[in-house]
């Protein structure tokens, strides 16, 4: 059965993907159809959600890998299967875009990439609220360098936030490439960069060479969040430092801070092959999050090789985080 700790030793992503190899790994994930955008590249979707009565797919476009100008298109599914653009829908300047629904409105997230004299030097994470995605304004932006920024309402109202430092200053201060955060906030106004800095981290989700982040989180009904996200590691091969990534997930106590033991739930293998953006990038699978269905399974959503998206259906994650008592 699964238990809550304040404190875990971590496994090693290896070692989770040979567990999730044991008990069945997921396959014959489909390669998602997305057409009708003129960049080259459409990769790392958000969840789908619903914005002004229908079903919208927030994806990251790249005109080019070598140099990245990335927007968020916003694309609907039409009767052949195919995601295409909403005509009348903004575009954002942003990457790797992200969903949740905070008092009934729509908060879509994305990471602001800066570039100086042609170079990257910085990104941040910018957030943008309103009623459906044709009013979207920006609120708040997160702390400089950091990516996988996530939120959750919580049953009080209050709203549980999800940060992932990772560089140097983690490195310094705890010998390891990232943590993952959480520490909860009043409201959306509340969301500072100061406020997300200052989340206490969960200690023993990673090993100290490993590293990964939460993607999407969900209230359960028996007030727990939730948790799909990703773990990864890095090795070279061949002069090259290929990274491996893996959809997992976990649950946490958002009152005493408590939480379980990650779990791998799919990886690249679990989808049909294709092209990838680089030798670095064929092993990754970029987690977007589930769409839980009414039958204990789950859409899996994903993008693929930093160069497709992947949906699978796959037995639900969450379910077993549901029989926990708190």
């Amino acid at each position: 059965m699964t238990t809550l700790h304040d404190r875990i030793e971590p496994q090693s992503a290896r070692d989770q993907l040979e567990a999730l190899r044991r008990r069945g790994m997921p396959r014959g994930g489909e390669i998602v159809r997305v057409e009708g955008i003129a960049d080259p590249v459409v990769t790392n979707p958000s969840i789908p959600f619903t914005s002004g009565g229908e079903t919208v797919l927030a994806v990251r476009a790249d005109p080019n890998r070598e140099q990245p100008a990335s927007r968020i298109v916003f694309c609907r599914r039409e009767a052949d299967g195919a995601w295409r653009p909403i005509v009348d829908a903004p575009t954002l300047p942003l990457e790797d875009p992200f969903v949740a629904e905070v008092g009934g409105r729509i908060v879509l997230g994305g990471v602001r990439v800066i570039f100086e004299g042609g170079r990257v030097t910085s990104w941040v994470t910018d957030f943008h609220r309103g009623s459906d995605i044709r009013r979207l304004a920006r609120f708040a932006t997160g702390p400089s360098h950091m990516k996988d920024i996530r939120l959750v309402a919580l049953a009080d109202r209050r709203i549980g936030v999800f940060s992932r430092p990772q560089g140097q200053k983690v490195i310094d201060r705890c010998g390891c490439l990232a943590k993952i955060g959480f520490t909860v906030v009043d409201s959306l106004d509340a969301l500072t960069a100061e406020a997300i800095e200052a989340a206490p981290f969960l200690e023993g989700t990673f090993l100290p060479d490993e590293w990964g982040g939460a993607n999407q989180a969900y209230l359960l009904p028996n007030g727990l969040v939730g948790v799909i996200g990703h773990t990864a590691w890095g090795e070279h091969v061949d002069g090259v430092h290929v990274i491996h990534y893996y959809s997992m997930a976990f649950a946490l106590d958002p009152r005493s801070r408590r939480f379980s033991q990650t779990k791998v739930i799919a990886a690249r293998e679990s989808f049909a092959d294709g092209p990838t953006a680089t030798p670095r990038t064929r092993d990754v699978t970029f987690t977007a999050g589930i769409v839980r269905l009414p039958n204990g399974r789950a859409e899996l959503w994903t993008g693929l090789s930093d160069r497709r998206i992947g949906r699978i259906v796959i037995d639900d994650p969450l379910v077993e985080y549901e029989a926990i008592r708190v």
